[in-house]
């Protein structure tokens, strides 16, 4: 009978994630041998190998280590998720779930062509510690979860969801040191945007509704507006009744 331990270890062979070395290595480990047939080996990639760590009674850690990556295309359904500045130059990524799920498949993370793919149904919390370097593309998909993206390397970043609720907390800090496209689309979460004081701006504000609100005050959509400054976001905001607060500009000049 194939217990717990060994089927997970299957699976982490079978994503590619364990090398067929690996996989019976861990198996000796368990004094066990290995009664299925490996197959061909996948095609491995650069990164290391997770660490499961059960920190408390309900709740799974996982910890992973990135290089060589350039874009993320990530999707969560509940939870949390903090981009951050890294000390190191590769891309250190935390994921936790509040209750460990039984009988379920955990979430599967992989890189293809440089690209970071994660997707999760299950309600987890990811702490992303980036390199400080130019990325391409940051896809991400909220759902329900809030976001703290206090640090944005990306050169093209889209934020979506069309399950968000007002209750949702985003915070989005643009990139400083490159121009940047940042587009967010979401129904009624509010967004608060922080940007330097140096920052240029280029943003067009759409609602379904007809009518927005930025910083407190009601405005016909769309909205179209530009600051003069180094580093410019051009910035796009579609939404039906998201509430936008702007933090750290003046000087906004209104088409």
């Amino acid at each position: 009978m194939v217990d717990e331990r060994q089927k997970r270890l299957i699976e982490l062979y079978e994503k590619g994630i364990l090398t067929k070395e690996e996989a019976k290595a861990c198996f000796m480990e368990l004094e066990e041998e290995p009664d299925f047939l490996f197959v061909e080996e996948k095609t491995r990639l650069s990164f290391s190998l997770p660490s499961l760590k059960i920190f408390s009674s309900s709740k799974l850690k996982q910890d992973f280590r990135f290089s060589a990556v350039e874009s993320m295309n990530i999707n969560l359904s509940e939870g949390k998720i903090i981009f951050q500045k890294g000390k190191e130059p590769d891309i250190y990524f935390v994921i936790s779930y509040p209750q460990l799920p039984q009988d379920k498949v955990l979430p599967q993370i992989y890189v293809e062509n440089k690209s970071l793919h994660f997707s999760s149904t299950l309600p987890c919390y990811i702490t992303v510690s980036l390199p400080d370097c130019w990325m391409s593309v940051l896809d991400l998909g909220l759902g329900q979860a809030d976001a703290r993206l206090d640090f944005l390397p990306f050169e093209d970043v889209s934020i979506h969801s069309h399950s968000d609720k007002k209750q949702q907390d985003i915070r989005v800090t643009p990139c400083r040191t490159f121009t940047q496209h940042l587009h967010l689309e979401l129904r009624q979460a509010p967004i608060h945007l922080v940007m330097s004081k140096e920052q240029g701006l280029k943003g067009r504000f759409e609602s379904s509704q007809g009518q927005l609100v930025i910083n407190r005050k009601k405005q016909t959509s769309p909205y179209i507006c530009e600051k003069s400054g180094d580093k410019v976001v051009y910035l796009q905001v579609q939404t039906q009744a998201s509430p936008v607060t702007l933090k750290g500009i003046k000087d906004v000049r209104i088409l």
